[in-house]
């Protein structure tokens, strides 16, 4: 209708002045998760089985898996006599050695997940207005459209969130630098001809100095939070102007990246070449659910581990992440029982247990509703996509307090090479008292921020073809997660219709010369 201002994107469709709040679905799907066992999305599968060229490729990959299984093996058997003739008790570091390589080769034998070990690439993002006059279409001719599009500008990301430092060192020991694992060279833009550097030192524009395009269109990137004409959660590109009567718009957004792989994890399992496992969590030297609030001065306890009830949808009128819910509260109490009684303080030992519970009992939705469910239904229904599986995985870790919250960006799929947006889950951590004195770290700094993303079954992994634009800033009003759902506003006059769309390209070829690495379904065993 004439009065209607929509905010259409991945999450948030804003209708009319009473703002009714639903999900859109265009950009917002997770990438291929459960539906089998190798953790392809029906819609994958049936790619994968269509056509003589996906079964070159299938054929290609299987030849590939078998020289790897021959050599690995002779590599393993080399390993074993080694350690028969060559044992003494103070060579248990080769023990160890051996136990990592039996877990790589292992590993060759399990269907699962490729990526890169380190990554650069530029990948576009074409956004598209146009005014439709057809009236065969339900157009009409003369027709005006004001538009908006806003669009997050993807920052440095680190091992420690945006920090510098993973741990605080004691006076002796250290440093300990954070990992470098979204680098953003550059980010461009091109409408109308016109090219745009977009500053990536945190330099503002406002609507009051933007560029100005050949037809009176806008461009400008504002301040933070800085009024109406500006994106509430984080840095971003504002694309606006007027469509009339069968006329359109592009503008092109390409971002350089390079990227690394980055685990938080510490584990056999764990591909050797991966960095950060020696800085890593696990079951063995995690801090218990009270060490959380002597973590960070208690900061992520405060903003995201003591609130159950988190992000409240006026569509549904309930909250999304939900501990108080009495199914995740069943669900939880489940889970803890199942783990030996000398882990039913472990914090590690629960999160892990919660993850490898729906990695098995969720599958993945790609027809999602356009209102998001919460992590209660979720879990009732055993389906969801990548941020309502989120949901039921926090809304668990809110039971037990451990603090948890949104990632946003988008993410390369490794099947089928193609850009969707996507949504997980990050997670505060402690270490424990013991290791933490050990490796000569500080207390307060002792505890990992690190990636879960459910429907892909990356477990404290970021993969470098995953793409953050915003890390949640705790909002108990929802506000800023809805404003990073948003992306395009309307207002139409004389009775014009909007037609628009939005795309994620990659831009020439991906540089992963650096190698690849499988993840494959493990539950833990405890």
């Amino acid at each position: 209708m004439p009065e209607d201002v929509i905010c259409f994107s991945c999450g948030r469709v804003i209708s009319g002045a009473s703002g009714m709040k639903a999900r859109g679905r265009r950009e917002f799907r997770g990438s291929s998760t459960r539906g089998a066992k190798r953790k392809e999305t029906p819609k994958m599968a049936a790619a994968q089985a269509s056509g003589p060229r996906s079964r070159r490729v299938g054929a290609a990959q299987a030849g590939i898996r078998q020289a790897r299984k021959s050599s690995m093996k002779n590599l393993f058997l080399v390993g074993i006599v080694s350690f028969v003739f060559l044992f003494t008790p103070a060579q248990i570091q080769l023990v160890e050695m051996i136990s990592d390589l039996e877990a790589e080769v292992m590993n060759q034998f399990k269907s699962g997940r490729e990526y890169p070990l380190e990554a650069s690439y530029t990948y576009s993002r074409t956004y598209t207005i146009a005014e439709d006059n057809d009236p065969a279409s339900g157009g009409t001719p003369g027709g005006d459209i004001s538009f908006k599009r806003q669009m997050a500008i993807p920052f440095d990301r680190t091992s420690k969130s945006v920090m510098t430092e993973h741990f605080s060192a004691e006076s002796d020991s250290g440093p300990f630098t954070s990992g470098t694992l979204q680098d953003i060279i550059s980010v461009k833009i091109n409408s109308e001809g016109e090219d745009i550097v977009i500053p990536l030192d945190g330099t503002a524009r406002s609507r009051d100095s933007a560029v100005t395009l050949p037809s009176g269109n806008l461009v400008y990137w504002p301040a933070v939070n800085s009024g109406e004409d500006s994106c509430p959660h984080t840095r971003c590109i504002i694309w606006e102007g007027t469509v009339s009567d069968g006329g359109s718009y592009t503008l092109v957004a390409e971002v350089e990246v390079e990227g690394k792989s980055w685990s938080w994890w510490q584990d056999p399992s764990v591909h050797s070449d991966i960095a950060g496992k020696s800085w890593g969590i696990n079951v063995d030297n995690s801090g218990t659910f009270s060490d959380i609030q002597s973590r960070a001065g208690g900061i992520y306890w405060n903003d995201f581990g003591k609130n159950s009830q988190w992000y409240f949808s006026t569509h549904r009128s309930e909250y999304l992440i939900n501990g108080n819910d009495p199914l995740i509260q069943l669900t939880a109490l489940d889970i803890s029982a199942s783990l030996p009684g000398e882990l039913s303080d472990n914090a590690y030992a629960f999160a892990r247990a919660a993850f490898d519970f729906l990695v098995e009992k969720i599958t993945y939705n790609p027809n999602a509703d356009i209102n998001p469910i919460s992590g209660s239904e979720c879990i009732e229904t055993s389906t969801g996509d990548c941020d309502e599986v989120s949901n039921a995985w926090m809304s668990l870790m809110r039971v037990k307090e451990i603090p948890t919250w949104y990632e946003f960006g988008i993410l390369l799929n490794p099947y089928n090479e193609k850009w969707e947006g996507h949504a997980w889950a990050n997670v505060m951590l402690p270490l424990s008292e013991g290791w933490c004195a050990d490796k000569g770290i500080t207390i307060d700094s002792c505890y990992i921020l690190g990636e879960v993303d459910v429907v892909n079954n990356k477990w404290l992994l970021h993969t470098p073809t995953a793409v953050t634009d915003w890390i949640e800033v705790a909002d108990p009003t929802g506000d800023l997660i809805d404003s990073a759902y948003r992306g395009w506003a309307f207002s139409i006059s004389s009775g014009g219709r909007a037609m628009y769309s939005s795309a994620i390209d990659t831009v020439g070829s991906p540089d992963y010369s650096g190698g690849k690495y499988i993840v494959t379904v493990d539950p833990e065993s405890f």
